[in-house]
């Protein structure tokens, strides 16, 4: 390999050791040789300029981007080339940092001290291995993908020194085109053959894309006995027991991967999917935290992930079972609240996002958790009011939590309209927002459908003039849906029907209109339920005096 014809990009914050490898690169014989001592400086150079060669420190300082997050942005963004050369090296060789490097991806990983001949053995090896795969690569990044596997196995019908990393990346591809079955029929040979590390964490993988939850388990044990450090194996472990329901065995799986490599998106979007569907909310406070941090700097920042540390907070308040954790809790999610209005990296990401806006959703679900349930409502509607006022369309990052408490109060028709909405920017969801929408939506199913049930019976009683089963359909409904306007307005709509009937209201007709009227006077309405409460107001003030 020529040295002499490659452009090198060294990023480092330390300037003796930048001026050291930029001293081993000139031996080496490389004379176009650039040097960054930030992630950000590098990100708007590479913008410009194509390098063969990037060699990165891991840790660039406590509020820069690090090393992880370099190559993220650089391979996402293709702002370095196919077949460019990724070198991370770090002083740093405490397993979790190890590991969330290799999680990364470098194409080598370098623990610091090392001698300029292992610097050059490791770039050649990497270049080589990048040259030979070149247009397989060429065509992953073009979204090629079939075209991708005609040629990796054209290469491996010749046996080559790359194989195995020919296999890998195989599989990985027939995992993308959803065909586990295939990615399976390229390790079978590893299958009963030699327990290499790699094809057994693929052989798990598969397994648990073809739904084989009890084999998946099998190839995680058998990993782990072999080298208990794995976290790849316990993400399997971990997400064969959840699709199994043995939530205890899930849990205890996805801590342990969490524990060993806590440094993945991916394995804390997991832990917070198993934390919310086991109920271990704090697990997934913590890894909602965790996401924010790990990705404010990255290609994956997105306010959304903010939010789900406030939301995961108030789960955790709204599960406690003392009312000292409960308000533990709330306060925790109202700190975070206020700091939001002051964090850089919130601001950076989502200019237009108003965080006191959301906070207006936030106090409307503490509302809710403490039983104080209109003024819930009037917390959400002054945050919908104000969406609809500052926004052309309303911004994705404020929909889930909307959805959250819409379902909490029953008002299920907004929330189904949101949802709609929501079905259009499905791309722009987070996993952790995605999942958690999924479970609301089933566990409102129940209350849904009872709610639609009761309202459609009490308007068909009300139409064939029927008042008083009209009233108790309506008041049905209610009670699955407490504070929904629709079924509040109907039912004090049909209460006024039985009071004009009678030509008078008792007592307990009064105080149920009265308390009505408290649920939909003074809040923001929209234009059909404005009209109909306007067109029932005079003739109500008859019964209960207002």
């Amino acid at each position: 390999m020529q040295f002499s014809n490659k452009q090198v990009l060294i990023v480092e914050d330390q300037r003796p050791f930048l001026l050291l490898l930029k001293g081993l690169m000139h031996s080496m014989g490389a004379s176009d040789v650039v040097t960054k001592s930030s992630a950000e400086q590098a990100v708007s150079l590479c913008k410009k300029h194509k390098f063969d060669i990037v060699i990165c420190d891991l840790h660039l300082g406590t509020e820069n981007k690090n090393g992880y997050e370099l190559i993220e942005e650089l391979r996402t963004r293709r702002l370095i080339n196919p077949t460019s050369v990724f070198i991370l090296i770090s002083a740093d060789s405490a397993r979790p940092v190890v590991l969330g490097s290799i999680e990364r991806r470098p194409d080598d990983f370098l623990i610091k001290p090392f001698s300029q001949v292992q610097l050059k053995s490791r770039i050649i090896r990497a270049w080589q291995k990048r040259q030979f795969l070149q247009l397989a690569f060429s065509l992953i990044e073009q979204g090629e993908f079939n075209s991708a596997i005609d040629h990796i196995e054209g290469l491996l019908e010749t046996p080559r020194h790359y194989k195995g990393h020919c296999e890998q990346l195989l599989v990985e591809l027939y995992w993308r085109i959803s065909q586990p079955q295939k990615a399976l029929d390229v390790l079978r040979d590893y299958i009963e053959g030699k327990p290499v590390l790699w094809a057994q964490i693929a052989i798990g993988k598969s397994y648990l894309q073809l739904n084989d939850y009890e084999k998946a388990i099998s190839v995680a044990k058998k990993t782990l006995k072999r080298n208990r450090f794995n976290a790849d194996a316990h993400d399997i472990l971990a997400q064969a027991h959840h699709a199994m329901s043995s939530s205890e065995k899930a849990l205890e799986s996805i801590k342990e991967a969490i524990k060993l490599s806590p440094f993945s998106l991916p394995r804390h979007y997991k832990a917070c999917e198993i934390g919310r569907q086991s109920n271990d909310l704090v697990l997934a406070a913590t890894s909602s935290q965790a996401i924010w941090d790990l990705s404010k700097r990255t290609v994956n920042k997105t306010s959304l992930h903010w939010c789900g540390i406030i939301r995961s907070l108030l789960d955790v308040a709204e599960s406690a079972e003392d009312k000292k954790q409960r308000n533990k809790y709330q306060q925790e999610a109202l700190l975070t609240l206020q700091r939001g209005k002051f964090d850089e990296h919130l601001q950076k990401i989502d200019r237009e996002f108003d965080v006191d806006i959301f906070g207006y959703i936030v106090n409307a679900r503490i509302s809710a958790i403490d039983g104080k349930l209109i003024d819930a409502k009037r917390h959400l509607n002054t945050s919908q009011t104000q969406l609809e006022d500052k926004y052309t369309e309303v911004p994705t990052a404020f929909l889930p939590d909307s959805i959250n408490i819409m379902y909490k109060l029953g008002e299920f028709d907004d929330a189904l309209q949101l949802n709609a909405m929501l079905s259009s920017r499905e791309a722009e969801l987070d996993p952790n927002s995605s999942n958690m929408l999924k479970a609301q939506a089933q566990n409102a199913q129940k209350n849904l459908a009872c709610y639609q049930q009761f309202n459609r019976e009490g308007i068909q009683h009300y139409q064939q003039q029927d008042y008083e089963r009209a009233k108790a359909s309506f008041a049905l409904a209610q009670g699955f849906a407490p504070v929904n306007t629709g079924v509040a307005l109907n039912l004090l709509q049909c209460l006024l029907q039985i009071a004009i009937k009678e030509d008078n209201a008792d007592i307990k007709l009064v105080n149920e209109c009265k308390r009505l009227f408290k649920l939909i006077d003074d809040m923001t309405l929209k234009a059909p339920y404005k009209e109909k409460y306007e067109n029932i107001r005079d003739e109500l003030s008859k019964f209960i005096g207002f």
